[in-house]
C-alpha cells in the first residue's frame, strides 16, 4: 500500500501539534537573545560612555558597525539556509554571537568593541530571517500570521528582558554583566536547538535528497500514515536548493520585492533610531538611568502588544490593513514624544508604550508579509534580503540620531525624523496591498 501527501496540505488542513508548538517556541527563544543582545547594548550606552569618558554621541559608530554586521550576515549567510536548510544556520548563528557577546566582556575601548560588535551582527542578521522562516513553514494557513507575529515578539520579549536585567544588575555588578547574560543565553538556546529542534518540513520536501528525513519529520505531525508501507513526498513549491537573488524578481516578483524593501529600509530606520538612543534621549531628559531604563521597557511591553494584537488582526482583517494603521500610530507617537517634553514620567510612558505598538508591531508585520510573499524555496532568500536591505536603514538611524545630538539639539527632536520614514513605510504597504488585489499571482502563501 502507497500513499502520496502534500506536506503543504498536511501542516494546513490540522490542528497545530506538539512538533510545531517547539518549533514556535525554539525559535521564539532565538529572536529572545537576539533582542536581549541588541538592546541591551542600549540601555548600558550612558553607562559605558560614563566609564570610559565618552563625548554625547560617540558611541553611534559602534551601534552602526553592529547593525552593518547584521546587515551583512542577512544578505550573505541567511540566504545559504535554501540551499542547507533553516536548522544548521539558526544553531550555527546563536554559536557566533553568543560566542562574540560573552568577549564583549573583555572589550576596554571603543577600538575593541567596534569590530566585537560587527562580528556579533553576522550572528544577528543570520538568525532573524530563519527563525521567521521556519515558524511560517510549519504554520497552518489561517494562523500564520498570528504565529509569526508571536515568534517575532521574541525579539521585544527579550528586549524587556534586558531592561530588567540593567535595573536589577548593573547598579551592583556593572555594565558588563548584561554582555554576560547576553552572551551565555544564545549558547545554551543554541543546544536546545541542537537536540530538538527540526528542520523545515516544507523545505525538506522541495529538494529530492531531502525526501527521507521529511518523511520521518511527517510521521510525527500525520501519526495515521504509519500503516502505508510507503509514503511517496510530494510538494506544491518550486524546487528548493538553488535560489538566489534574482529569483525575487522572477514571475512578477520584482514590483513587490522593491516595495518590501522600501518599507524594510524605512521601518527599520525608525526601529533602530529608537531603541538605539531612547535610554539617552530620556537621560538627558531629566530621568535618571533606572527610569530611562524602565521607561524604554515599557517602550518594548508596546510593542508587544502590537506584534499580539496586529497578528490576531492580521488573520482576520487582512495584514496590510493592519501594517498601516501600525505605521500611522507610529506617526502619532514619534510626534507627540518629539513636540511634547514636558510630560511627565506616566504620560511619556504611555506615549512610548502607544509609539512601539506601532513601530515595533509594524516591523513584525512586515517580517510576517515578507513570509508571505516568497515561496518555501526561496522565503531565506527573500527575508534575509529585506531585512539586508532594512539594515541600511538601521545603520542609516542611528548615525543620523548620534551626528544630531553631537550638535547639540535637543534628544528628544531627533524623533522628528522617523514620522517621513514611517508614512513612506505605510504607502508602500498600501501599493503592496493594490498589488496583491491587482496580481494576486504574485503572492504566494
Amino acid at each position: 500500500m502507497s500513499q502520496t501527501v502534500d506536506v503543504a496540505q498536511v501542516i494546513d488542513g490540522r490542528k497545530v501539534g506538539a512538533l510545531q508548538l517547539r518549533t514556535f517556541a525554539l525559535c521564539l527563544l532565538v529572536l529572545f537573545a537576539d533582542g536581549f543582545d541588541v538592546q541591551g547594548i542600549t540601555y548600558v550606552a550612558p553607562a559605558i560612555s560614563a566609564d570610559w569618558g565618552l563625548a554625547r554621541g560617540m558611541l553611534r559608530n559602534v551601534f552602526s558597525a553592529g547593525l552593518f554586521g547584521v546587515m551583512l550576515g542577512a544578505i550573505l549567510i541567511a540566504p545559504l539556509a535554501d540551499r542547507i536548510g533553516r536548522r544548521r544556520i539558526l544553531i550555527g548563528s546563536c554559536v557566533g554571537f553568543g560566542v562574540c557577546t560573552l568577549a564583549t566582556v573583555l572589550a576596554g575601548s571603543l577600538d575593541t568593541l567596534l569590530p566585537l560588535r560587527f562580528v556579533t551582527g553576522l550572528g544577528l542578521g543570520a538568525a532573524i530571517p530563519n527563525a521567521i522562516a521556519l515558524a511560517s513553514e510549519y504554520a497552518p494557513k489561517k494562523w500564520r500570521a498570528t504565529i509569526v507575529m508571536f515568534v517575532a515578539s521574541g525579539i521585544s520579549l527579550g528586549a524587556i528582558a534586558a531592561g530588567i536585567a540593567v535595573n536589577r544588575l548593573v547598579q551592583p555588578y556593572g555594565w558588563r554583566v548584561i554582555f554576560v547574560i547576553g552572551g551565555l543565553l544564545p549558547l545554551v538556546f543554541a543546544a536546545a536547538l541542537a537536540a530538538l529542534l527540526p528542520e523545515s518540513l516544507r523545505f525538506l520536501a522541495t529538494l529530492q535528497r531531502g525526501e527521507a528525513q521529511a518523511k520521518r519529520l511527517l510521521l510525527l505531525l500525520k501519526r495515521d500514515l504509519a500503516m502505508a508501507v510507503d509514503v511517496r513526498i510530494v510538494s506544491s513549491d518550486a524546487e528548493g536548493g538553488n535560489a538566489t537573488v534574482a529569483d525575487l524578481f522572477k514571475d512578477q516578483r520584482g514590483y513587490a520585492t522593491v516595495l518590501l524593501w522600501i518599507a524594510f529600509f524605512m521601518s527599520l530606520l525608525n526601529v533602530y533610531l529608537a531603541i538605539n538612543w531612547l535610554p539617552t534621549s530620556l537621560s538627558e531628559s531629566g530621568f535618571s538611568l533606572t527610569q530611562a531604563a524602565a521607561v524604554t521597557t515599557m517602550y518594548h511591553v508596546g510593542g508587544v502588544l502590537g506584534t499580539y494584537s496586529l497578528g490576531l488582526l492580521m488573520d482576520r482583517i487582512g495584514v496590510h490593513l493592519m501594517l498601516m494603521c501600525g505605521f500611522l500610530l507610529a506617526v502619532l507617537g514619534f510626534g507627540t514624544f518629539a513636540l511634547a517634553s514636558g510630560l511627565g514620567v506616566a504620560a511619556t510612558t504611555l506615549v512610548l508604550i502607544a509609539t512601539g505598538f506601532g513601530v515595533v508591531g509594524g516591523q513584525a508585520g512586515i517580517n510576517t508579509l515578507a513570509s508571505i510573499v516568497y515561496p518555501v524555496a526561496m522565503r531565506t532568500t527573500g527575508l534575509g534580503w529585506a531585512l539586508g536591505v532594512g539594515r541600511v536603514g538601521s545603520i542609516v538611524g542611528p548615525w543620523v540620531g548620534g551626528v544630531m545630538l553631537a550638535t547639540g539639539l535637543d534628544a528628544r527632536h531627533i524623533y522628528l525624523v522617523c514620522i517621513g520614514p514611517a508614512l513612506v513605510a505605510a504607502a508602500s504597504v498600501a501599493l503592496l496591498r493594490w498589488r496583491a488585489a491587482a496580481a494576486p499571482s504574485a503572492v504566494t502563501v
